[in-house]
C-alpha cells in the first residue's frame, strides 16, 4: 500500500522496443492547449476533493484487484485517505499514518514527484518541464466526452514510459489518469464525485496525533 501510494506510474511491457520513437515526439500544440487550460484550472481552485478508485491489473501473473479512497488538494498541500493508510502533507512535511500499526512516519521530501498519487497538487504543474505530450482524440469515457492525451517522460530513467489523462471537455478536469508499467502491471485511476472550492482549513494537511491514541511516530526528518 506504501509502494502504491508513492510510486503510481510505470511503463509499458514492450517499452523498451518504444523508447527511440517515443523520443521523438515532439510537443503537440493541441495538447499543449488543454493541459494549459487544466494547469490555470487546477492553480486558481481554493481546493478540490474527490473520490477515487484504482485498479491494478498485472497482465503477466492475470491477476487484478482494486481499491478506493478519497482525496483533497489545497494548493501544494493534500490529504490521501486510502484502505488502511492516510498521507499528510502540509507543502513541506508528509505524515504517512498506517492504520493496521497504529504508526506515523514524518519525512521531508523533496517537491519533485512526477505522479499523481505522491503529489497530486503538482502534477498538472510539472508536464511542461518534465514531460512530452501529445493528443490524440476527444473520447468519450462512460458517457463523458474527453480529450485523451499521452504523456512522456523527457527523463528516460523514470520507472514508466507514458502517462494517458482524459480530460472532461466541459471542466477542464481530469477524469482518469492511467498508465501502464515496466513490470506488466497496469494502474488506472479514476476520480469521481469531484467538489470544488470548498472552504478548508490547513489544519486538514497537518498530523494531529492528539487523535490517534497511543500512535508510533517515527520520524525520519534530517535522516538521510
Amino acid at each position: 500500500m506504501k509502494r502504491f501510494l508513492i510510486v503510481f506510474f510505470f511503463v509499458w511491457e514492450h517499452s523498451l522496443l518504444l523508447w527511440p520513437q517515443e523520443n521523438q515526439i515532439t510537443q503537440d500544440p493541441a495538447a499543449e492547449k488543454v493541459l494549459e487550460r487544466v494547469a490555470n484550472k487546477t492553480k486558481s481552485l481554493k481546493s478540490m476533493q474527490a473520490d477515487y478508485e484504482m485498479v491494478i491489473e498485472d497482465r503477466i501473473e492475470k491477476l487484478k484487484s482494486s481499491s478506493s479512497g478519497s482525496l483533497i488538494i489545497k494548493q501544494n498541500k493534500y490529504l490521501i485517505n486510502a484502505d488502511g493508510s492516510m498521507v499528510f502533507f502540509n507543502g513541506s512535511t508528509m505524515w504517512t499514518y498506517i492504520l493496521a500499526n497504529n504508526e506515523v512516519t514524518i519525512t521531508e521530501p523533496e517537491i519533485q514527484a512526477e505522479d499523481f498519487l505522491s503529489n497530486p497538487a503538482a502534477f498538472f504543474s510539472i508536464y511542461k518541464r518534465d514531460f512530452k505530450y501529445k493528443y490524440v482524440r476527444v473520447n468519450n469515457v462512460n458517457g463523458v466526452k474527453c480529450h485523451e492525451i499521452d504523456l512522456f517522460p523527457k527523463n528516460l530513467n523514470q520507472p514508466y514510459s507514458r502517462i494517458k489523462v482524459f480530460i472532461n471537455v466541459s471542466s477542464d478536469l481530469p477524469e482518469i489518469i492511467t498508465s501502464v508499467g515496466k513490470d506488466g502491471v497496469d494502474y488506472t485511476v479514476r476520480l469521481r464525485n469531484l467538489v470544488l472550492d470548498r472552504e478548508i482549513g490547513d489544519h486538514t494537511f497537518t498530523f494531529d496525533p492528539s487523535k490517534y491514541k497511543k500512535v508510533e511516530i517515527v520520524d525520519m526528518r534530517g535522516i538521510e
